[in-house]
């Protein structure tokens, strides 16, 4: 261990400046260090006059202070003391000699001169993330790059991607950083952090349930069926396609670059409500999706513009508003008809729950196309192995009346769209029961809420157990 240890840390403690900006709350910090002090890994800096520790979380973290910090993480501070190596750089303080010392004495640094070590010198988030990384397996320029560490912590959810690679380390971002990476798992094992370095279970075990992992579905757009009325189509039985590696402990979301043609490729989230968003909203007239046109139709669509700026993962799940990576060109029946729904459930999944839900919306593209033809849909909740969600489905980018060129996102109304949305409209003034796709409940369609319910949010249906997997029934009518 104390060879694993050294190499560790010579990997990662290459320290230097900048300014930390690391989007965790003050309540996200504070619990952090709550949950290290209790486990013995954290051990702030003082106690107050009732005895309690003193974490400091708003100071910047320097040198001498990340040595400590990192010790503590592996456990080995109590090593380092009683080891009491003694150091000749002049500028550590006493507090942190036997730290500076344990760390100079397995090779780690030689400082900054032969009688400096830096102690006071802030560390860089890059630097502390790469040692993070080193922590859990991953190595330098084979996994990662160093000088771009964010990447990959954000990649795995150890970070959110808020903040710039050399920015400074406050001690609340570093102690939030270090209590998620106890819940990360190592490279290459099923085990995380404190499973494997400090033989702490700090989390249930996770694995696909089995009618998930003996799946071979594969979606191919030429096995959907045409479109023909119904927003979407369930897949495979509704059962998803992850994998054992896309688990985790932690949320993340992860957006796959755009393609040679600009369009957006698939988004994969491990979602939770610390998540989702907590300020207002800002206007997104700025991005332009593929394919995008403004068009309307002010007779034919209740609130006239044919394309919304579709998220391929909803706002109120993810918090990611103005993302080119996570913005399709997507008609209104997409989105108000297809995706809602399935968001909505979701959110209230989370919302009732401590869980994640591993959420997967792939656009789906037919040869060189600017316009998605629809949206692969999957979804799972983690903790309880799909119970609360489990979900596979197309949802289909059109709009009834309306015939879109998908080539490049032109569009006409039809000869007869008047009749066909009246037809659809008479259909749906037929249907038994009406969602909220807003606050996710379903009612009978006489029932007295579903008569103050905006056109925008409602959604009919004669399926109840369609229904019933998608919202929750109303408390008043019992539909």
């Amino acid at each position: 261990m104390k060879k694993l240890l050294s190499v560790l840390l010579i990997c990662a403690l290459v320290l230097s400046s900048g300014v930390f900006s690391y989007a965790a709350t003050s309540t996200e910090k504070k619990d952090a260090a709550d949950e290290l002090y209790s486990l013995g890994l954290f051990a702030g800096t003082g106690t107050d006059a009732k005895g309690n520790p003193v974490y400091s979380l708003d100071r910047t973290l320097t040198r001498q202070e990340a040595i400590t910090m990192i010790l503590s993480l592996l456990g080995k501070t109590e090593e380092a003391r009683q080891t009491v190596s003694m150091t000749h750089f002049l500028d550590v303080d006493a507090w942190a000699v036997p730290y500076v010392g344990y760390a100079y004495q397995q090779g780690i640094t030689a400082g900054v001169s032969s009688s400096e070590f830096g102690a006071h010198r802030d560390v860089t988030a890059t630097e502390f993330l790469t040692f993070l990384l080193r922590c859990l397996g991953y190595e330098n320029s084979k996994d990662f790059s160093w000088n771009k560490a964010t990447v990959k912590t954000d990649w795995i959810g150890i970070t959110r991607g808020d903040y710039a690679d050399q920015d400074v380390l406050t001690r609340g971002d570093a102690v939030v950083a270090c209590e998620r990476t106890l819940h990360a798992f190592c490279k290459d094992s099923k085990k995380t952090l404190a499973e494997q370095i400090l033989g702490l279970a700090l989390d249930e075990p996770l694995s696909l349930p089995e009618k998930v992992a003996n799946s071979d579905y594969v979606f191919r757009l030429s096995d959907m069926p045409e479109y023909t009325g119904a927003p979407y189509v369930i897949l495979n039985a509704g059962i998803p396609s992850f994998s054992e590696d896309e688990l985790s402990h932690l949320s993340f979301e992860r957006y796959g670059d755009l393609d040679s043609l600009k369009r957006c490729t698939a988004a994969l989230g491990c979602l939770h409500t610390d998540l989702m968003p907590t300020g207002n909203r800002h206007s997104m007239w700025t991005i332009k999706p593929s394919g995008w046109k403004s068009t309307r139709y002010d007779d034919l669509i209740p609130d006239g513009y044919l394309y919304n700026r579709c998220h391929l993962i909803a706002y109120s799940l993810s918090g990611e508003e103005l993302n080119e990576k996570n913005l399709i060109t997507g008609t209104r029946s997409l989105n108000q008809d297809g995706m809602r729904g399935f968001e909505t459930r979701v959110a209230n999944y989370l919302n009732h729950s401590d869980n994640h839900v591993l959420y997967r919306s792939t656009p789906v593209f037919e040869g060189k196309n600017l316009v998605a033809s629809g949206i692969h849909l999957e979804a799972m909740s983690v903790e309880d192995g799909g119970e609360g969600i489990l979900l596979n489905v197309y949802i289909y980018n059109v709009q009834p009346g309306i015939e879109i060129d998908y080539r490049n996102g032109n569009s006409k109304a039809l000869p007869n769209a008047k009749e066909i949305i009246e037809n659809r409209n008479a259909a749906v003034e037929g249907a038994a029961y009406v969602a909220n796709t807003k606050t996710g409940k379903f009612h009978y369609t006489w029932c007295s809420a579903a008569e103050a319910m905006s056109e925008l949010n409602r959604y009919y249906s004669n399926d109840r157990d369609e229904l019933i997997e998608l919202f929750e029934p109303c408390k008043m009518c019992n539909p």
